[in-house]
């Protein structure tokens, strides 16, 4: 891989397990100098929470950091498979933030994280966060902690759900503009609480959409009464379709329901006092649920009337007309008149048809090109006995089993399958397949990959996915 963090290449491997290496080209390799020799004994010595383990391999004084990913997934990989919510975004920074936070009681530099999706690992929860720190010394400080969270947020939040995007747009730009761990944290505790402006966005109930709209027309130069607001509800039947419309209630009335209803309430609980059983009370708590409905209705809502759309019926039927005269010069004349009979209109047909005759007799006639076009790369798999070719559309291209959230390109309806197992991606030098973290592994000619590290396919390669034997056409 080309990218580099803190002047170290990466790659994935296996050892007897999983990880990401950290390491310099073979004609420098890097050195114990580089390193901070009080925060690589802090390392080794203790578990350090929401830190990927690290391990030091030394190979003739050249040395490799070795960090271990069982059951760990990439922040990049699931991100772009699952998506983003606010609230997933929120516990997730939250994590980091706290993580860089109790660094400091092991002796840590914060510059020392790096803070990008790709060396972000998350296990089953979004709070979750195993973060890949590098022990450098600190004259390789490449930028302060405030900054390299501020681009890992703008980084995220690309990410997040269109819908819930709009209404963090706001919030988003007031946290680039924090300077502190500390403000930072108390913002997203806000955010996960659901006690941020954010919620300004959210639909409100109907009931408070009244109240607001009449509210809001009393500023206006017009009429109160012209712009009080009755919500219409269309209910739509197979042959006729009504509207109820919602006509409020003076505060006379209303009052008049409210007292109705608290006297039919004493009096069921006056007999249920009188005469009490299991089968009473039930008929009690329920007959003063409903009344208390009736009220509920009568004071926010108002009384439902039910109105017939005849006009509406009417002008639909005067457009269908009006479009059927318009077309009626578009349709042979002859079916034109539904009266006609189609036998005569089939044996009239060489009237409104013509033959194209060739004059040579067995001449060849050309059909054009029929040349089958070449289906491009696909994968070719049995399923239950039949032969099925998938052809490779998207980028990345999926295979796993897929949930009712998750949709994979390559459906593996198999136990054992991850959801998202394996991808195929295209590159400069042709396509790729890679491991997506799975549970179980992928093979490729009979070899397990090492899970996020990406394998060039050439046409003929066996993909295995436990039992599942798929071939890469290309």
């Amino acid at each position: 891989m080309t990218e580099e963090v803190f002047g170290l290449r990466y790659e994935f491997v296996y050892r007897h397990g999983h990880y990401m290496s950290l390491f310099k080209d073979e004609g420098e390799g890097l050195t114990a100098e580089a390193l901070s020799t009080l925060q690589v004994k802090m390392l080794e010595a203790n578990t350090i929470p929401k830190l990927l383990p690290l391990e030091i391999q030394e190979v003739d004084f050249r040395i490799k950091l070795l960090y271990r990913l069982a059951a760990k997934r990439m922040l990049a990989q699931v991100i772009r498979v699952e998506g983003l919510s606010k609230l997933h975004f929120a516990k997730l920074m939250y994590a980091i933030v706290c993580a860089l936070e109790e660094s400091k009681n092991y002796m840590l530099h914060e510059t020392g994280f790096v803070l990008r999706d790709n060396f972000i690992f998350i296990g089953a929860d979004w709070s979750d966060v195993f973060l890949t720190y590098v022990p450098m010394m600190e004259s390789c400080e490449e930028e302060d902690v405030i900054t390299s969270l501020k681009g890992l947020i703008r980084q995220i939040a690309v990410n997040i759900i269109d819908d819930e995007k709009k209404e963090l747009e706001t919030y988003l730009d007031s946290m680039l503009l924090i300077q502190s761990l500390q403000e930072l944290k108390a913002n997203l505790r806000e955010l996960m609480d659901g006690k941020s402006n954010v919620q300004e966005g959210l639909p409100k109930p109907l009931w408070k959409q009244n109240t607001l709209n009449q509210s809001t027309s009393l500023k206006s130069p017009l009429d109160e009464t012209s712009l009080l607001h009755n919500p219409i509800v269309e209910v739509h039947t197979a042959n006729t379709s009504q509207r109820i419309s919602f006509t409020p209630l003076p505060q006379k009335s209303q009052t008049l329901v409210l007292a109705s209803g608290i006297l039919a309430a004493a009096f069921l609980w006056q007999n249920y006092v009188s005469f009490p059983s299991t089968s009473k009370l039930h008929l009690t708590l329920g007959m003063t649920i409903l009344l208390v409905d009736i009220w509920f209705v009568s004071k926010f809502l108002g009384l439902p009337r039910y109105q017939h759309d005849e006009a509406k019926r009417q002008v639909s039927t005067s457009y269908h007309a009006e479009s059927q005269s318009e077309n009626k010069s578009d349709v042979i004349p002859e079916l034109q008149d539904k009266s006609v009979d189609i036998q005569s209109h089939y044996q009239n047909l060489h009237m409104h048809t013509t033959l194209i005759q060739n004059k040579e007799h067995n001449a060849t006639v050309f059909l054009g090109n029929l040349k089958n076009k070449t289906q491009g790369p696909r994968l070719e798999l049995q399923v239950q006995g039949t032969s099925k070719s998938v052809l490779i559309l998207n980028d990345p291209f999926t295979i796993g089993r897929g949930d009712t959230h998750i949709k994979v390109d390559c459906v593996l309806d198999e136990a054992g399958v991850s959801r998202v197992h394996a991808e195929i991606t295209k590159s400069d030098g042709g396509y790729e397949l890679k491991d997506a973290g799975s549970t179980n592994g992928t093979c490729l000619n009979g070899e397990p990959l090492v899970t996020y590290q990406p394998y060039l396919l050439k046409d003929g390669d066996e993909i295995r996915i436990l039992r599942q034997e798929m071939i890469f056409r290309y």
